[in-house]
């Protein structure tokens, strides 16, 4: 092994403590341009994406069985509706 894997294996607590202490420097300072920067779109995505989930999840708990057949009901009609509109669109700009 490399030195720097023997010290990324054995990293000391007092070097753990710094690097936090640097990471909440540079979050405390850093601009939403810079935070986003260092993560990649999938991954900012996909935590979107997880976190829609999970609130969709919360909100269904709340809800009673009859709202949730509501809502599915609703939903099919709403696709249905813009599915139509969607390939009325498509016709209207092929003529």
């Amino acid at each position: 092994m490399t030195d720097q894997t023997q010290s990324n294996e054995q990293v000391s607590p007092e070097r753990e403590n710094a690097a936090v202490l640097l990471a909440n420097e540079f979050l405390s300072r850093a601009t939403v341009g810079e935070a986003l920067g260092q993560i990649s779109l999938n991954a900012l995505v996909q935590l979107a994406q997880n976190q829609a989930l999970e609130q969709g999840k919360q909100n269904v708990e709340k809800m009673s069985d009859e709202d949730v057949k509501d809502f599915l009901s609703e939903a099919t009609k709403k696709r249905e509706e813009l599915t139509e509109e969607t390939a009325e669109a498509a016709v209207k700009a092929t003529t």
